[in-house]
């Protein structure tokens, strides 16, 4: 059974990437996938120190919070979906602290230290610009690689001047849908 970790960044539960995520993940559980969410602005993840003991400790983080949680299932997980709303041209601060913390995941030699996991980016923006944010969205895909997550696919919703810009749109919630079932 394929199991997802999904990771909302977005404050808004009920807004554009969390019923986008929703969408996503509807239509891979409709193909019998598994998947814990997890609402960041929920649970209490505090930031990383940088101090490395991770990498001495196994993969071990000295800081003792609810991403422990999270961790053991990325480190179990097939896929891990990272909803993020891009705030002043990068993914926002609950993600970059959730993303920070992911460190554990590489070794020392900066090599995946469990193994290797897709990962889909799904970003939401109020720029009316398609694409415009795609090259930092691709870098910080590219930046997981290390850890052992491995970004191949990248959703990016624009135009989000609304919070139900997604809950209106019945083609993008069928897209979304779509690419969940084939996860």
């Amino acid at each position: 059974m394929h199991k997802i970790v999904a990771i909302l960044g977005s404050p808004h539960i009920n807004g554009n990437g969390a019923f986008a995520l929703d969408c996503i993940l509807k239509g891979a559980k409709e193909k019998g996938a598994i998947f814990l969410k997890y609402e960041l602005s929920k649970i209490n993840i505090k930031n990383c120190l940088g101090c490395r003991k991770c990498v001495e400790n196994g993969g071990v983080c000295v800081l003792k919070d609810d991403f422990t949680e999270i961790f053991e299932n990325i480190k179990t997980a097939d896929t891990v979906i990272i909803s993020s709303p891009i705030y002043i041209n990068q993914v926002n601060g609950y993600t970059k602290t959730f993303l920070d913390r992911c460190y554990p995941l590489t070794d020392k030699y900066h090599k995946p230290r469990f193994g290797k996991r897709n990962v889909i980016m799904l970003c939401t923006y109020g720029a009316p610009i398609p694409f415009i944010f795609s090259k930092y969205i691709r870098n910080t895909g590219k930046s997981l690689k290390a850890m052992g997550l491995v970004n191949n696919r990248n959703i990016i919703i624009h135009g989000c001047t609304t919070i139900d810009k997604v809950k209106n749109d019945v083609k993008l919630q069928s897209k979304l849908i779509s690419i969940g079932k084939n996860i």
